[in-house]
């Protein structure tokens, strides 16, 4: 039954009346049917969680005809490459938005096959790409290409979305045989909203978007605005550059506290190489907790001291509602499979 809610809520299948059908049935091949046929019925929208990577998931709906024109964009912006995609090589999980986009529809419309799982990975770590390849990658996996010196054939080209993309590295990769890069700015609320083709160059909004604000954007197929996540240069109307996460506020016992800026005050202490600062919990407004990122591995005791050396540092520089009850130690930021940040409670 969990399952089944999964697919439901995904698919949307509630606008078609025909979801308890689900449980009538028991084989994949007869799931798929039923969806199908709810599809058929009038459930066209898809639903996606969002990561939480910066706050609570979340559960976002999205317009088929949405989906479908940032596709129909990127069909046509692939054909115009000097070699058109001949195969999509997923590096990435389907169920999420980036993913279903360019893993599921992206191939469809294109009408080229699909690899994914470990069946991927070991063809872009083997080298054993081909010409006409767009491998669907994410910025952590990019990052680690580069630095393992991955070489690639003629013919390539690399889509990175999810998060930042070091430049250097795709600059890189490049270097080392990468025919075309391709980043796309989005999130889970907007899907994409912005593309480039060189790391050097402003992002180009999607045809779909207008710009409202400094900091929002319209949706001109539904009329609707949305917030962006980061702080928004604008080049001019169409083009922009994002230049870091937006600071969003907290509330500590009825207090609010920017877990960002408290993140780079920790980081100032001189054993701190970065740090990352949450609510206790989503349901847990009472206190924050801190995640501190080191050079080199302590033992627990070593741990303890640094921990009480930051404690008596923090005390003196943040607030009350500011002060992290809470800390972990660890050598890197978690990511998950997306490459995107993780909780660290989760990665423990």
């Amino acid at each position: 039954m969990a399952i089944a809610a999964r697919v439901v809520n995904f698919f949307q299948m509630h606008q078609s009346g025909i979801e308890d059908y689900l449980l009538r049935v028991h084989t994949v091949g007869a799931w798929a049917e039923i969806v199908i046929k709810s599809r058929d019925l009038g459930s066209r929208n898809i639903g996606f969680n969002s990561s939480g990577s910066t706050g609570t998931p979340k559960f976002l709906v999205h317009q088929w005809q949405t989906l479908n024109a940032e596709i129909l964009f990127f069909k046509e912006l692939f054909q115009q490459l000097p070699l058109p995609p001949k195969r999509v090589v997923s590096l990435v999980p389907p169920h999420h938005i980036y993913g279903f986009l360019f893993t599921v529809l992206l191939p469809e419309a294109l009408a080229v096959p699909v690899s994914r799982g470990m069946k991927s990975y070991a063809t872009v770590l083997n080298g054993d790409l081909q010409r006409g390849d767009l491998v669907i990658a994410f910025p952590s996996l990019v990052q680690q290409l580069a630095e393992r010196g991955q070489e690639f054939v003629e013919g390539v080209t690399l889509v990175c979305s999810t998060g930042p993309c070091p430049p250097e590295s795709l600059h890189s990769l490049k270097q080392l045989g990468l025919s075309t890069s391709v980043e796309v700015y989005g999130s889970s609320e907007t899907a994409g909203v912005g593309v480039r083709m060189d790391p050097a160059t402003p992002y180009l909004l999607l045809p779909r978007w207008k710009k409202q604000s400094e900091s929002v954007v319209l949706d001109s197929l539904q009329n609707l605005a949305f917030e962006l996540p980061d702080q928004i240069t604008w080049v001019d109307p169409h083009q922009f550059r994002p230049e870091g996460r937006v600071d969003n506020a907290v509330m500590v016992n009825g207090v609010n506290v920017y877990p960002a800026q408290i993140a780079r005050k920790l980081a100032e202490h001189p054993d701190i190489t970065d740090a990352r600062v949450r609510l206790l919990s989503p349901q847990n407004s009472r206190g924050l907790k801190a995640l501190l990122i080191i050079d080199k591995e302590l033992n627990e005791p070593q741990k303890a001291a640094l921990v009480q050396s930051v404690r008596d540092w923090a005390e003196q520089e943040l607030s009350e509602q500011q002060f992290p009850v809470a800390y972990h130690i660890a050598t890197q930021v978690p990511i998950n499979a997306f490459g995107k940040e993780m909780d660290w409670s989760e990665a423990t």
